[in-house]
């Protein structure tokens, strides 16, 4: 039965996750939406520098578009912007986040409709657009991101107690400085008896899980002295996630050694000065 006009097109308000070519001229963008989630859809003729929808097929657009039905993929046929995250673009450390949040999110599987990874997309971007050029600021935006995203997918590790034994740790609020096991493949801290049971566990300040506790249930993004880090306790909390992330995903993600790279550039020009 053929369809109706009235179902062959439909509105999505999507973030564009990533882009590639089509042919000469056409573009295939991969969208996230809360309705729908991840799909892909093919912007005709955006290759062209004139085309009306060469601006919103670029990463990190916002926008409303109007989709048509197709057989294999649909087609942007019509687009508004809504939030172009200009000061993304401009900035290489923003916009090596920005690539690598977007990624992650690629990483999900499509068709799954999900307005909570939307909406914490959606935020994160516009925080890293508005966030001032300070390597801490955005940094702590990836991160919110990072520990949000795992509790999103139900992956939160946790903390407080061995994730082997259930044994409580207990550490007091004035020590700063102890030492913990954390083991991303068993998901959470290990007590100091049931440690050798994952030879690849990492060893972490009592801060970084103070730190790492905060952000996966922060509705938004903690300032610096909220988590009260160290450089040591920043490094340790890029190393949880980063394990974290890679052993439920199971994937190796391209931008992040693109990301790793601008940062390590970016604090050494800040060392230099």
């Amino acid at each position: 039965m053929a369809r109706t006009a009235a179902s062959s097109t439909y509105p999505a308000r999507a973030i564009v996750l990533r882009v590639r070519s089509l042919g000469e001229k056409d573009r295939v963008m991969t969208l996230l939406s809360p309705e729908r989630g991840k799909f892909s859809a093919v912007a005709r003729g955006a290759r062209g520098a004139k085309a009306k929808l060469a601006a919103v097929s670029q990463p990190f657009m916002l926008a409303r578009f109007l989709m048509a039905r197709g057989k294999s993929l649909d087609i942007a046929t019509q687009a508004e912007i809504e939030n172009a995250h200009i000061h993304i673009a401009t900035d290489l450390l923003k916009t090596a986040w920005a690539t690598y949040l977007c990624e992650l999110c690629d990483a999900v599987p499509e068709q799954l409709p999900d307005a909570e990874l939307f909406e914490l997309l959606s935020v994160t971007l516009a925080h890293l657009d508005a966030a001032p050029n300070s390597t801490l600021d955005i940094e702590l935006i990836g991160r919110w991101f990072e520990a949000r995203f795992l509790a999103l997918l139900g992956y939160s590790p946790t903390i407080g107690r061995c994730v082997a034994c259930e044994q409580k740790i207990v550490v007091p609020l004035e020590d700063t400085t102890q030492r913990l096991a954390f083991s991303p493949l068993l998901g959470g801290t290990l007590c100091a008896g049931c440690a050798s049971r994952d030879p690849q566990r990492l060893t972490v300040s009592v801060q970084t899980m103070r730190a790492l506790h905060k952000l996966e249930r922060a509705v938004t993004v903690p300032s610096g002295e909220d988590l009260a880090l160290t450089g040591a306790g920043r490094r340790d909390l890029r190393d949880c996630l980063r394990a974290s992330l890679y052993t439920q995903l199971e994937i190796k993600l391209k931008s992040q050694s693109f990301l790793e790279d601008v940062a390590a550039s970016q604090l050494m020009g800040q060392n230099d000065v």
